[in-house]
């Protein structure tokens, strides 16, 4: 009784399916499906459309400031490492004052200079592509363990030797004052400046895509 119901409710044009009784959909049909198909891909494809204009309208973050923090790093990398190239005895033996590296160890002192070169070289990279990426981060937090690390040799420098000698940043170059304790002081100052660039390198471009974030 049911299927007559449904045979009789059916256009004439309808065709029937021979093994169910049942309609088949007509071409019409078909043809509204395949409307509403290209309705949606047409909505979404504008969409998409209109997401890559925004994207591209969006200036790309420049990091300004973690790269000049990057640039003054680099800078003081290279100008240590030339200087202590340039004049390694003299370098050597200033060290040799403090009393603090061992006497098995001081070979190493003549790598000292050219490794700080090196971590400029890599500086270079960093300043540009690689700040956002896991090797600059592991650049900056090399470069910024070397500072830490020299901070506490200071540390272990009698005062007295350090004033009379220097502390051997620039080879035998120091800065001319009366002031006691004047080279613990100033190479305190100067790396803890060092210190406060490499956290403004580290933490300063996600700061800013946080901020372009909450803006958005």
């Amino acid at each position: 009784m049911n299927e007559l119901l449904h045979n009789l409710r059916r256009t004439p044009d309808q065709p029937i399916d021979a093994g169910s009784g049942l309609s088949m959909p007509s071409e019409a049909d078909h043809e509204r499906g395949k409307e509403d198909d290209s309705f949606s891909d047409g909505l979404d494809s504008a969409h998409r459309n209109e997401t890559a204009k925004a994207q591209e309208s969006e200036p790309e973050a420049k990091y300004i400031f973690a790269r000049i923090a990057v640039v003054l790093i680099m800078l003081m990398w290279v100008v240590a490492g030339y200087s202590k190239v340039s004049d390694m005895s003299a370098f050597v033996d200033i060290v040799a004052q403090h009393r603090v590296v061992p006497e098995d160890m001081k070979a190493l002192l003549w790598w000292v200079g050219p490794g700080e070169l090196v971590m400029g070289l890599l500086l270079v990279f960093v300043i540009g592509s690689e700040l956002r990426k896991p090797f600059g981060k592991v650049v900056l937090v090399v470069s910024m363990s070397a500072i830490g690390g020299f901070i506490y040799y200071l540390s272990l420098v009698d005062p007295v030797v350090l004033q009379e000698s220097g502390c051997g940043c620039l080879s035998d170059y120091r800065i001319a004052s009366g002031m006691e304790n004047s080279v613990r002081f100033f190479a305190y100052g100067r790396n803890v400046i060092l210190i406060i660039l490499h956290l403004v390198a580290l933490f300063g471009p996600a700061m800013v895509d946080s901020n372009r974030r909450s803006h958005a």
